[in-house]
C-alpha cells in the first residue's frame, strides 16, 4: 500500500475540486459529473479519516472496501490526467481562433495531441461517462464502509503534532544523520568479547556467534567489534558479509576475496574462487557472517581453504539460531534483553542528548514506563525515541505515548516489537506513504536522496507547502524520516540512506503487498502469488539479463504507476513495457545497457520521472515532447548521448533536467520556456558554429525558480546581462568555460638535431604573434560575459571553472564582498590560468569551505587575499571557514597571511590542504596564531621547513617534500606521517607525538641519508632514533621500507633495540607482502619476513 488511503483520498479530493473550478472543467461541460464525484468523494473521505484517526492501518488485507476505494483513487487521478490535457488542446484551438498558425502553434499542438485524436464532443462524452462511472462505484462501495459516528473535531491536534514535529526536525536533523552512541549492555559486551577475540588460541581459526532474538542488538554489537581499534591493529583484513537467502555459493566467496583487497578477475567456478580464498586471506583477518541462518556454509565453504591458508583469523556470526552456532563449534555470547535502567539510559542519549539534569528527572518515571514497553529491544527503543522527539520534552506528550491504545493491538508479522509498529502509526499520513515507498527498492540497494526526493513528488506524495517548493517539502520528509530512526543515512556517503533494519523493511513490505511486485533474476510469474495480483501499482526488477522479456502479464502492466530497474547492466530494450504500462508514473532505467528509446515513449502522457542515467542512450526520440507532465528527466553521464529534440521545450511541466556528463554539443533553444525549472546541471550554451537554434544566456532570464544551475561552454555566450537576473531562490551556481587546449611550445628545440628553416621560423613567429592576439581576445571576451554576470545573494555554493579572464570578474572583487555574498558557504576556484592575484576572499562571513586549484599565474598570495582595506575597529578574516586547500599552483613561490594587531585570521580553520604547488618556499608565519587540527601537505618540492605551529594538534601529513629538512616546533601535534621527504634530517619539539607513519622510497637508504655510511648495512635515521628515544610519549609507529630495513627489525635485528621501545608497531614492504606487527603490551610478534641476511 504506497499509497496510504486517508492521504490519497484527500489529495484526490483536492485535485478535484481545483479541478472544478478551473476553465478547463467548463471547456469540457464535465462540471456536474465532477461536483457529483466530488461530494460522494467528500462522503467517503469522512469515513477514511475517521479510521485512520482510530489508528487502523488500511490495506486490502483488512478490508476489501479499502482496495474498491484505492482502485477507485487510481481511476480518477488518471481520469483527471487525460482531462487536462484535452482541456489544453481545446483552450489551444480556442487560442488559435482558427486563423493561420502563429509561431507558438506548431509547439502547441505538439504539446496536446496526444493518444486519441478524437473529436471534442466524442472526447467530453467519454470523460463524463468515466467520471460518472467512478461516482457510481464509489456509492456502491459506501453502502459495505463501516458506520461513522458524529464527526471528530481533532484536526487541530493532528496539525499540533506535525507543527511540533517539524519544529524539532529543524534542530535535530544535523544530530539525526550521526550514530549515536550504543547502550552499555553492548558496552560491556564489546570490552569482554574483543579482548578474547584478540587472545591468541590453539585454534588457526576460531568461530565466534553473537546469537539472540530479532531486534535485540546483534548486529550493532557486531558492527562495534568490527569498527573497535583494537580489531582492526590486530587484524589487517577486515570483511563484512551481510548474508541472505539469495546469496549464491559464488557470490559469498565473491565478497570476500573482493573484501580482502583481492581480484576475482573473470572467475565463475567455486573450486576456483576456493583456491583463491586461501591466498586472499594472507594476513590475520577477520570475516563478519551477518543474519547467518545457515551453518552448513562453515564446513562447505570456509573450513577447508580457510584451515589450509597461511594467516590466522577470526570468524563473527550473528544468527537467531543457536543451533548454527552450535553447528559451527562457535564461542557464544547470548545477548540479552537492556533492564529498565539501561533502556532509559539508551532512551535518553536518542532523545535527550542535551536535556538539563532537571528535565531528566521530571521524565524518567514515564521514560521508564515507556522503555519497559519496549521489552528491552534497542531496536525497539530506537524506534520510540524517534516518536518521543517529534513531541518535546513535555511530560504530557510522553503520557499520550505510553497510553496509546497502539501498544494492545495485535501486530501484523510474528516477532516484529509493537513499537516498530508504533513508530509507524505516529507518523503523518504523507510520510506513510513516502516510507513505504522506500521498500519499493531492493534490500541491497542504496537510495540515493536527489531520487528518491524526487520519486515521491512524481508519486504525488509530497504535499504543497506555503510558499514552499516540492523538492523542499520533500526534503524535509526525507529528514523527519532519518530523525525518526526509520532511515539511516550511509555512513560513508551522507546523500544516500537504507531503510534501518530489515523488521521496518519487512513491515512496509507487508503493507505494500496488495500494490507491488519485486521480481529478481529468473523468478517468473508462476514462482510466487503474482498471478494473484490482478492490478499492480509497482515494479522493481533486479538482476535481470539482456533480454526483458514481459515479466508480468500485459494486464498486470496495464495498471503500473512505477518501474524501476537496478542492477541490471545488460538491459538493452524495454519496449514491450512501455508500450503496456501507459499508466507510469516513474520509470527508472539508469545504469543498464539501453542505448535508444522507443517512439512510444511519447505514449506515457502520465510520467512524472524518467531516469537515464548512466545508459548508452545515443538519442533522444522527439516524441518526448509528448510527455507534458514530465518533472523529472536525468541523462547525468549518459556519455553517448549526442543531440536533444527541440521538443524538449515542449516539457512546460519539468522542474530537473540533468545533462551533466553527456557528449552533447549544444542544447536546443527554448529551456526558457520552461519555467518551473528549479534544477539545470550541465547546460551548454550556443555551439561551436553558433545558429538560432542554440540556447543562450538569454534563455535563462525567465527561470526565476532556479534552485541549482550547472552552466558550461561559457566561452560561447555572447551576452550575459540578464541571465543571472530575477533568481531570487538559486543557491548553487556552477559557472564553466571550456578548458583552453594546451598548445605545445617548442622549449627543447635545442635539443633537436634538425634545424629549422628560415622560413619555417618566420612562419612559427608569425603563427605565435597570432596565438598571442587570440588568447588576449579570449581574455577580454571571456571578462566581459563574467562581468555581465551577477550571481544573486542567495547564493550558498559558488563553483568557477576554467575562466580565461586576467583578473576575477567585478563582483568578486572590491570592499562590499561580504555583502554581494551573504551566504556564500562553498566556494571552489579552478584553472583560471590566466588570473594573478585572488580576490579578497577573507571578507566573506559565511564561508566554511575554499578550495583553490590550477591558478598557474599565480605567483604570490598576499594580504590582498584577506582583505582590500585596514581598519581602525577589530575584524575577523575568514570568520567561518572550516577548510582550506590549496592544489596544482605551479608558479606559487609566496603566500603570506600577514594581519594587523586588531584583526583575528582564521578562528574556526579545521583543515589545511597544500597539494602540488613545487614552488612555494615556506609556509605563511600567520599559521603561527591559528588552531589547526590537519595540515596536509603533497608536492611541495621546494618547502625546506616546518616550524613554529605551536597550534596544530590532530595531524600532520607530508608527502613528497623532496627538500624538506627540518620539522621542529610542534608542541601539540599528536600525529606525524612523512611519505618520501628523503632529505629530512632533522625532527625535534613535538613533545606530544603520539603515531609516528613513515614512508620510505627505495632509494632512501643508500642516496640520500648522509648518516648511512655503511651501505651494506641498514639504519634508521639519526634523527628518528633521537625522537624515539626522547619521545616516551610515542604509542604507534608505522614504517613502509625496503625489504633490508624491514629485516634489520625483527627480533634479533640491527634495529630491534629500537623497535621494542614502542608499544605498538607496524612495518610493511613496499608492496605490503612482508610484515611485521608488535604489540608490547599485548605480547604479540607476528612477521611473515626471514631473519637471515
Amino acid at each position: 500500500m504506497a499509497m496510504v488511503l486517508d492521504s490519497f483520498v484527500e489529495r484526490c479530493a483536492a485535485s478535484l475540486e481545483d479541478f472544478a473550478g478551473q476553465e478547463s472543467c467548463a471547456v469540457l461541460g464535465v462540471g456536474d459529473d465532477v461536483r457529483c464525484l466530488l461530494a460522494t468523494l467528500r462522503r467517503v473521505q469522512a469515513v477514511v479519516s475517521h479510521e485512520e484517526r482510530r489508528g487502523r492501518v488500511l490495506t486490502g488485507k483488512v478490508d476489501a472496501w479499502v482496495a474498491q476505494v484505492k482502485d477507485a483513487m487510481y481511476d480518477a487521478d488518471d481520469a483527471l490526467d487525460v482531462s487536462m490535457v484535452e482541456a489544453g488542446k481545446l483552450l489551444a484551438d480556442q487560442e488559435d481562433g482558427g486563423g493561420p498558425p502563429t509561431p507558438k502553434a506548431p509547439r502547441c499542438s505538439l504539446m496536446f495531441s496526444c493518444f486519441k485524436p478524437s473529436p471534442a464532443p466524442k472526447f467530453r462524452h467519454e470523460i463524463g461517462f468515466r467520471f460518472r462511472e467512478i461516482d457510481a462505484r464509489l456509492r456502491e462501495i459506501e453502502a459495505e464502509m463501516p458506520g461513522i459516528p458524529v464527526p471528530e473535531s481533532s484536526s487541530s491536534s493532528s496539525s499540533r503534532r506535525r507543527e511540533l514535529f517539524s519544529r524539532s526536525i529543524c534542530d535535530k536533523c544535523s544530530d539525526a544523520i550521526r550514530p549515536h552512541a550504543v547502550g552499555t549492555q553492548v558496552q560491556r559486551s564489546l570490552d569482554g568479547l574483543v579482548p578474547r577475540m584478540i587472545r591468541e588460541g590453539k585454534k588457526k581459526v576460531d568461530v565466534f556467534a553473537i546469537v539472540g532474538g530479532v531486534g535485540i542488538g546483534k548486529t550493532t554489537l557486531a558492527r562495534e567489534i568490527y569498527n573497535d581499534e583494537r580489531m582492526t591493529e590486530t587484524f589487517p583484513i577486515c570483511v563484512w558479509v551481510k548474508m541472505s537467502k539469495d546469496l549464491s555459493d559464488l557470490e559469498f566467496l565473491k565478497k570476500i576475496i573482493i573484501g580482502a583487497g583481492a581480484n576475482v578477475g573473470e572467475i565463475e567456478t567455486k573450486e576456483e574462487l576456493l583456491g583463491l580464498l586461501g591466498s586472499a586471506l594472507s594476513k590475520r583477518f577477520l570475516i563478519v557472517l551477518d543474519d547467518l541462518d545457515n551453518p552448513g556454509i562453515w564446513d562447505d565453504l570456509l573450513k577447508d581453504p580457510l584451515g589450509d591458508g597461511v594467516a590466522r583469523g577470526r570468524i563473527l556470526i550473528t544468527t537467531r539460531n543457536e543451533q548454527v552456532a552450535t553447528g559451527m563449534k562457535a564461542i557464544v555470547h547470548r545477548v540479552d534483553k537492556m533492564d529498565a535502567e539501561n533502556g532509559w539510559a539508551l532512551l535518553c542519549r536518542q532523545v535527550l542528548p542535551e536535556c538539563s539534569s532537571e528535565e531528566l528527572v521530571a521524565l524518567k518515571d514515564i521514560g521508564i514506563k515507556i522503555a519497559k514497553r519496549c521489552d528491552g529491544h534497542p531496536l525497539a527503543i530506537k524506534m520510540i525515541a524517534g516518536v518521543l522527539r517529534s513531541r518535546g520534552k513535555s511530560k504530557a506528550e510522553w503520557e499520550l505515548v505510553l497510553k496509546s491504545d497502539v501498544w494492545s493491538m495485535r501486530p501484523f508479522i510474528q516477532e516484529l516489537p509493537q513499537a516498530l509498529y508504533f513508530s509507524y502509526v505516529d507518523l503523518p499520513s504523507e510520510l506513510k506513504e513516502c516510507f513505504l515507498h522506500c521498500s519499493l527498492y531492493p534490500a541491497d540497494c542504496p537510495m540515493q536522496r536527489f531520487h528518491l526526493v524526487r520519486h515521491w513528488i512524481a508519486e504525488g506524495l509530497v504535499n504543497d507547502g506555503d510558499d514552499k517548493m516540492l523538492e523542499d517539502s520533500a526534503e524535509e520528509y526525507y529528514a523527519e524520516l532519518i530523525s525518526r530512526n526509520l532511515l539511516q543515512p550511509d555512513a560513508d556517503n551522507l546523500d544516500q540512506c537504507w531503510i534501518t533494519h530489515d523488521l521496518l523493511r519487512s513491515l512496509a513490505c507487508f503493507l505494500i503487498t496488495d500494490e507491488s511486485i519485486l521480481i529478481s533474476g529468473q523468478q517468473r510469474l508462476s514462482m510466487g502469488p503474482l498471478s494473484s495480483l490482478s492490478k499492480p501499482r509497482h515494479l522493481t526488477l533486479c538482476n535481470m539479463e539482456s533480454r526483458l522479456e514481459d515479466p508480468i502479464s500485459v494486464k498486470q502492466q496495464m495498471s503500473l504507476r512505477s518501474l524501476m530497474l537496478f542492477n541490471s547492466p545488460n538491459v538493452r530494450a524495454i519496449d514491450n513495457l512501455v508500450e503496456s504500462a501507459s499508466c507510469l508514473r516513474v520509470l527508472d532505467l539508469s545504469k543498464t545497457a539501453l542505448d535508444a528509446l522507443p517512439k512510444s515513449i511519447g505514449n506515457l502522457l502520465h510520467l512524472r520521472y524518467l531516469n537515464l542515467d548512466e545508459t548508452q542512450v545515443r538519442d533522444i526520440p522527439s516524441s518526448i515532447g509528448f510527455l507534458i507532465n514530465l518533472q523529472t528527466l536525468s541523462l547525468k553521464n549518459c556519455q553517448r548521448l549526442q543531440r536533444l529534440p527541440w521538443t524538449i521545450r515542449a516539457l512546460l511541466q519539468l522542474r530537473c533536467l540533468s545533462l551533466t556528463g553527456t557528449s552533447l554539443s549544444y542544447v536546443p533553444k527554448g529551456v526558457g520556456d520552461l519555467k518551473h525549472l528549479n534544477y539545470l546541471a550541465g547546460l551548454i550554451v550556443g555551439r561551436d558554429n553558433s545558429g538560432p537554434d542554440d540556447c543562450d544566456l538569454n534563455d535563462l532570464q525567465t527561470l526565476s525558480e532556479l534552485r541549482h544551475l550547472h552552466i558550461e561552454n561559457l566561452d560561447r555566450a555572447t551576452s550575459g546581462t540578464f541571465a543571472l537576473a530575477n533568481k531570487p531562490f538559486l543557491k548553487d551556481l556552477h559557472l564553466c568555460e571550456q578548458a583552453p587546449l594546451i598548445e605545445e611550445q617548442n622549449t627543447d628545440r635545442e635539443n633537436q638535431e634538425d634545424q629549422k628553416e628560415t622560413e619555417e621560423e618566420e612562419k612559427e613567429a608569425h603563427d605565435l604573434t597570432n596565438s598571442q592576439s587570440c588568447r588576449e581576445e579570449s581574455i577580454k571576451a571571456s571578462e566581459k560575459i563574467w562581468n555581465e554576470l551577477t550571481p544573486p545573494q542567495s547564493i550558498e555554493k559558488l563553483v568557477i571553472k576554467n575562466y580565461r579572464g586576467g583578473k576575477f570578474p567585478n563582483w568578486m572583487t572590491g570592499p562590499k564582498l561580504s555583502m554581494s555574498f551573504p551566504s556564500l558557504v562553498y566556494l571552489d576556484i579552478d584553472n583560471c590560468m590566466s588570473c594573478t592575484a585572488l580576490p579578497a576572499l577573507g571578507l566573506l562571513n559565511q564561508l566554511q569551505s575554499l578550495q583553490i586549484s590550477n591558478a598557474d599565474s599565480l605567483i604570490t598570495i598576499g594580504s590582498e587575499f584577506l582583505s582590500t582595506a585596514t581598519s581602525s575597529s577589530a575584524t575577523t578574516l575568514f570568520p567561518k571557514l572550516e577548510v582550506l586547500k590549496l592544489r596544482n599552483m605551479k608558479k606559487l613561490e609566496e603566500w603570506s597571511l600577514a594581519v594587523e594587531e586588531n584583526q583575528i585570521l582564521l578562528p574556526c580553520l579545521k583543515s589545511l590542504h597544500i597539494q602540488f604547488c613545487p614552488k612555494l618556499k615556506a609556509l605563511p608565519k600567520g599559521l603561527k596564531n591559528v588552531v589547526l587540527r590537519e595540515l596536509y601537505i603533497e608536492g611541495a618540492y621546494s618547502l625546506t621547513e616546518i616550524k613554529d605551529l605551536p597550534r596544530i594538534s590532530d595531524e600532520l601529513h607530508l608527502k613528497d617534500s623532496r627538500a624538506l629538512q627540518r620539522i621542529s616546533s610542534l608542541p601539540a601535534l599528536q600525529s606525524l606521517t612523512i611519505d618520501n621527504c628523503p632529505k629530512l634530517k632533522h625532527v625535534s619539539g613535538l613533545d606530544t607525538l603520539q603515531h609516528l607513519r613513515l614512508v620510505f622510497p627505495p632509494s632512501t637508504e643508500t642516496f640520500y641519508f648522509d648518516e648511512l655510511i655503511i651501505f651494506w648495512s641498514i639504519a634508521f635515521p639519526r634523527w628518528l632514533e633521537q625522537l624515539i628515544h626522547k619521545r616516551n610519549g610515542l604509542r604507534r609507529f608505522e614504517l613502509q621500507c625496503s625489504l633490508p630495513l624491514l629485516k634489520s627489525c625483527l627480533d634479533g635485528g640491527k634495529n630491534w633495540s629500537i623497535v621494542q621501545q614502542i608499544p605498538e608497531v607496524r612495518i610493511t614492504s613496499p608492496d605490503g607482502k612482508r610484515y611485521i606487527r608488535y604489540n608490547k603490551r599485548r605480547c604479540i610478534y607476528e612477521t611473515n619476513a626471514q631473519s637471515e641476511d
